[in-house]
């Protein structure tokens, strides 16, 4: 089976959770202050470049726990040099982790080209997740992009699941896997109206969540 779904372990019941930058169970009985975690559309990249915004600020690594997935880490490499090189510094500086689901060996992929992660770096999907990627397969395109290495609409159907338990930034409103997960509850913040918002990045992220929860 091609996609993400191959490979990919449900963990019901065992879902690994963010707490201070470090994974634990979350039937953990240790009194930690919980970080709220964030995924970051590759598109979102350009919106951040061009405004300058200092992420490191904006969503202070006390509150927030910034992540990509592993399909979006495919998307890095063929950026521009410029922004590529600001990516590259902002995922140092900010402390950003690439957060595999947790699964087996994909043959159908080389060994640097896996999608999910073994013992120590991939977790659990929830059962919501992985109903809602197996939902999305007929959009799953039938070859591979060349630059990217991905199927058409694989790095979109991985993004979208995770906004079932976290919250994605992304710019693309368009009809599909994210706007999916949007009307089923996910928790996409579209950041399309933000210049006309007046707020800051922190703050239009939990107004638009409210809207989400209302």
């Amino acid at each position: 089976m091609k996609g993400i779904l191959s490979g990919i372990l449900s963990g019901h019941n065992s879902r690994i959770r963010r707490v201070i930058g470090k994974p634990y169970n979350q039937f953990s009985q240790r009194v930690s202050i919980v970080l709220m975690d964030i995924y970051i559309d590759h598109n979102v990249w350009d919106f951040l470049f061009d405004r300058q915004i200092d992420l490191m600020k904006e969503l202070a690594t006390s509150e927030f726990a910034l992540h990509l997935t592993r399909e979006a880490e495919f998307e890095i490499p063929p950026t521009p040099d410029h922004k590529r090189r600001y990516i590259e510094q902002t995922i140092a500086t900010c402390n950003i982790d690439v957060r595999p689901y947790f699964g087996f060996y994909d043959e159908q992929h080389s060994s640097s080209d896996q999608r999910v992660g073994g013992w120590g770096v991939g977790y659990w999907a929830s059962e919501e997740e992985m109903k809602f990627i197996d939902s999305q397969q007929s959009r799953l395109g039938a070859n591979k992009k060349r630059k990217t290495r991905l199927f058409k609409n694989e790095a979109d159907i991985s993004l979208a699941a995770r906004s079932l338990q976290s919250v994605v930034l992304t710019l693309d409103k368009k009809a599909g896997p994210l706007q999916d997960a949007y009307r089923q509850g996910g928790k996409v913040v579209y950041l399309t109206d933000f210049d006309n918002s007046g707020l800051s990045l922190k703050d239009f992220i939990m107004s638009a969540l409210k809207g989400t929860n209302s």
